[in-house]
């Protein structure tokens, strides 16, 4: 990467976090156990989350103690497409007791050293994405990368103020990106339904259109 400010620091993301890997799937526990949410890949979206199809499973108390998610913890993912490799979102608790499965990573910062939304503005920045697709593993339709790589992504780490001013001013600056977008999209939609409605009228003749007897003429020859 291009030349950091000499303030700041290079480290690799496993000296200011601990990674943790979700649960994976056995055919039976033994025991008694607990029913839990959890999240997969599909729930975790590039900087925000998809809650609505969320679904349980059946651990023992263990499981769940160790791969429960903590309010603070960045979500990133460990395959799919290769664009989507590492992209990263908060966890605000949005669901009590949630888990992950083993494709989430939960990646629990240090907080007196990294900020967790800046390490999710940063999994989704070009620098983050460049990252993973190049350390990722391709095969013919997917792309995967493990929690060694994770580990090892080099984070550009400002002192915690300097982080917190910035995930302060990127959050100004993207809500009002989002209200803008909002307000472009809503024009279109009205803009989309306007033609249909259009079409519609002038092909059923509902809408008379008055015509140039002359270009009639023409059209005739």
């Amino acid at each position: 990467m291009s030349e950091i400010p000499e303030h700041w620091k290079l480290v690799n993301l496993k000296r200011v976090s601990k990674i943790q890997t979700g649960f994976t799937f056995v055919k039976q526990y033994e025991g008694a156990l607990i029913e839990r949410p959890y999240l997969r890949v599909a729930n975790v979206k590039d900087g925000h989350l998809n809650l609505t199809d969320l679904t349980t499973i059946e651990v023992p108390v263990y499981v769940a103690s160790r791969v429960e998610l903590r309010a603070g913890d960045v979500l990133m993912t460990e395959g799919g497409d290769l664009d989507k490799l590492g992209r990263g979102t908060v966890w605000n608790e949005e669901i009590p007791n949630c888990l992950h499965q083993n494709h989430v990573f939960a990646v629990r910062c240090f907080q007196h050293k990294l900020l967790p939304a800046f390490l999710a503005y940063m999994t989704t920045s070009r620098y983050g994405r460049d990252y993973f697709e190049v350390t990722g593993k391709r095969t013919t339709n997917l792309a995967s990368t493990n929690s060694t790589k994770v580990g090892q992504f080099p984070i550009p780490l400002p002192p915690l103020y300097e982080q917190k001013g910035i995930c302060d001013y990127l959050e100004n600056k993207l809500s009002v990106i989002a209200k803008t977008a909002a307000g472009i999209e809503a024009q279109i939609a009205t803009l989309e339904a306007y033609k249909k409605s259009l079409i519609y009228e002038c092909v059923t003749g509902k809408k008379r259109i008055a015509l140039n007897q002359q270009a009639d003429e023409i059209a005739l020859a």
